[in-house]
């Protein structure tokens, strides 16, 4: 069952990658799906079996978080915080 989860943590990350991508092409309604999925990608690779689906799963899962959540979240903190 836990080697199962890492495979599905994997999959996760294709499609919040898939939906990350759409949503740079101009639609923003799947930013919120993306990061979603991705949350749910990243629990099951804390879940999974310790191999290579596990790795893609937190790196792949990880970077989408990085990069639509924790890097704007930074920067609108940092250099835009005056009116």
């Amino acid at each position: 069952m836990r080697r199962k989860l890492g495979i599905v943590s994997t999959v996760l990350f294709l499609v919040s990658l898939a939906s990350y991508i759409t949503m740079l092409s101009g639609n923003d309604t799947f930013l919120f799906a993306g990061v979603v999925i991705s949350l749910i990608g990243l629990g099951f690779a804390i879940f999974s079996e310790k191999g290579i689906y596990r790795k893609i799963g937190f790196i792949g899962n990880g970077l989408i978080i990085l990069v639509a959540i924790i890097i704007p979240f930074i920067v609108t903190i940092s250099f835009w915080n005056t009116p």
